[in-house]
């Protein structure tokens, strides 16, 4: 009996079939230490988690993951923007790609990172969750044609954070009009140009919140007037104060 020859999608399908173990392609993950992937049920509770997204949460083994949601990684405004963007893929079932957005995560690591996110469907296509993942931002856009002006403005700003940046100087060094930068970082990061250096300090900040660093020499090292203005910028960016944030963190070590 002449042996038949698969191909396309069916050839692809008897391969599945015989892996047996479903998850298996998730071992890659693991060895894939910039990438955060992860996978929520419909409640927006963790199924799987990456070594990137346990240790955002403070986590050694994903057993200790499983069944919480994003309150143990992220401030509670990131976890807000993270579960309206969740609660979204999953009434659509249309996925989300390439979301630039910024992680303000409980530990060092909060940064720019690009999400991609799908809906999981069960055997009769309706969806019980979604999966996704998150990597670093580092120009992972760069096929948009504002990266090449951006690039030397977010290497200012990465650098010089702390210091008093005129958006008409770091217009000047992007080539543009202050009114074509902001509209770059718009495209990009969905916040204007001061906006994105607020961002820029906080995130700063959340890292030498770890250290023994008073509140107020915190502040003045990351950039704020003093310890009022840091507070207040904070909490307007991550829904809670740098006590408070620093007080979670004792929390969760203690």
């Amino acid at each position: 009996m002449p042996k038949t020859t698969l191909t396309g999608r069916a050839f692809q399908q008897a391969f599945f079939q015989r892996m047996g173990d479903a998850q298996q392609f998730r071992q890659l993950f693991d060895h894939l230490p910039e990438i955060g992937f992860f996978a929520k049920d419909h409640e927006c509770r963790v199924v799987a988690a990456s070594p990137l997204t346990l240790r955002w949460a403070g986590c050694e083994r994903e057993e200790e993951l499983l069944g919480r949601n994003d309150s143990h990684m992220h401030s509670p405004h990131t976890v807000k923007a993270i579960r309206a963007d969740d609660m979204e893929v999953m009434r659509s079932g249309k996925p989300l790609i390439n979301r630039v957005q910024m992680l303000f995560s409980s530990l060092p690591g909060s940064g720019w990172y690009c999400t991609t996110k799908l809906p999981i469907l069960d055997a009769g296509s309706k969806v019980i969750g979604l999966m996704g993942m998150d990597r670093p931002y580092h120009g992972s856009l760069s096929h948009l044609p504002q990266c090449a002006r951006l690039a030397p403005v977010l290497q200012c700003i990465d650098r010089d954070y702390a210091e008093t940046l005129s958006v008409a100087e770091l217009a000047k060094l992007g080539g543009c009009s202050e009114r074509q930068l902001n509209r770059h970082f718009q495209n990009i990061f969905r916040l204007s140009a001061s906006d994105f250096i607020m961002h820029r300090r906080i995130q700063a900040a959340m890292t030498a919140l770890h250290t023994d660093a008073t509140l107020a020499q915190v502040g003045v090292d990351c950039g704020f007037y003093d310890q009022s203005h840091f507070t207040r910028q904070f909490r307007k960016l991550t829904g809670e104060t740098p006590a408070m944030f620093r007080s979670r963190l004792g929390a969760r070590h203690g």
